[in-house]
């Protein structure tokens, strides 16, 4: 039985991650943190009430002892007229200064995923200055593989039924690479010919375009729902398996000092192993410039803080 604990579980992440977690039979307990109380309280007494037979509870840095996952969603409040997810970094390295040093007090050992944007630069952050074990910070990135799933469904008319493995590497941001030379369709590798790939990118383009001409200041909370589902599922598991998700990169693809999205293989020890799969040589061009460009980004805000 496992224990996972949540810090901005007030907010539209945070609350979403909490019942899909709660609905996991192999999470028994669930530790939900927010500076916003009364609205914590809220969630917390609706959850209580869905899930009963769960030891669902709001506490304090303290109470993350003995978490074996924990997830941080908490961040500056969400806005969707933003060009770039780094509009947020700065105020969010100012939570994340404190939220490194609790969690370095009070659950050193524990598998950390961070979900607050922007998810690389938060990641290396805590890597950085804290020193966890790379092997025990995820910076979560599924979002943009389910996507790409979502464009290329669309796109090629598959059926419910149809199995697809679309995997996005590099920054989880404007710079991210949809790996087309790795897509499976069906258990088979598929080739996607050229004006469909263009059809597939306008789509995950246009869904961006979209989503923030809504103007609502709301995030992707159930697609982050299920995704942070699905990996920490894996996380807490004996057995290992692969996502994608943004880890600390020492060498691997030609790439150092930098947190980004890259095949994973995990378990309930973290990352067993940074995956690296042979893929195009334009993939490969975009990874670099994707790590140039949140290499870059780091050198000018890292500084204001540490």
């Amino acid at each position: 039985m496992y224990k996972v604990s949540i810090i901005g579980a007030a907010g539209t992440l945070g609350a979403a991650i909490a019942y899909d977690l709660a609905s996991n039979i192999e999470i028994t307990e669930i530790c939900l943190l927010d500076v916003n109380e009364k609205l914590l309280l809220n969630h917390l007494l609706d959850l209580q009430n869905a899930f009963p037979n769960k030891d669902i509870y709001s506490g304090s840095y303290e109470n993350l002892k003995n978490s074996d996952v924990v997830v941080i969603t908490a961040g500056i409040p969400n806005r969707n007229d933003v060009s770039s997810r780094n509009e947020f970094l700065e105020g969010n390295l100012k939570l994340f200064k404190e939220f490194g040093k609790k969690l370095s007090i009070h659950a050193p050992d524990s598998i950390i995923i961070t979900a607050s944007n922007p998810v690389d630069i938060l990641n290396y952050y805590l890597y950085k200055e804290f020193g966890f074990s790379r092997h025990k910070l995820i910076g979560y990135t599924m979002n943009d593989s389910l996507r790409f799933e979502w464009a290329i469904r669309k796109v090629m008319k598959l059926t419910p039924t149809d199995y697809v493995f679309s995997p996005v590497i590099g920054e989880h941001g404007s710079s991210q690479v949809p790996l087309f030379s790795q897509v499976v369709i069906n258990k088979f590798s598929s080739t996607v010919p050229y004006d469909i790939k263009e059809k597939i990118l306008n789509e995950l383009n246009g869904w961006f375009h979209k989503f923030n001409k809504l103007s609502i200041n709301r995030t992707t909370g159930w697609t982050t729902a299920r995704g942070m589902g699905q990996v920490i599922n894996k996380l807490l598991s004996l057995q290992s398996s692969t996502i994608i998700g943004s880890a600390i990169l020492n060498g691997e693809y030609g790439v150092s000092n930098v947190s980004l999205g890259v095949p994973l293989t995990i378990s309930n020890k973290g990352i067993l192993s940074i995956d690296e799969w042979e893929i195009s040589k334009d993939e490969r061009g975009k990874f670099e410039k994707s790590a140039k460009f949140v290499d870059d980004t780091i050198e000018v805000y890292l500084n204001r803080v540490t």
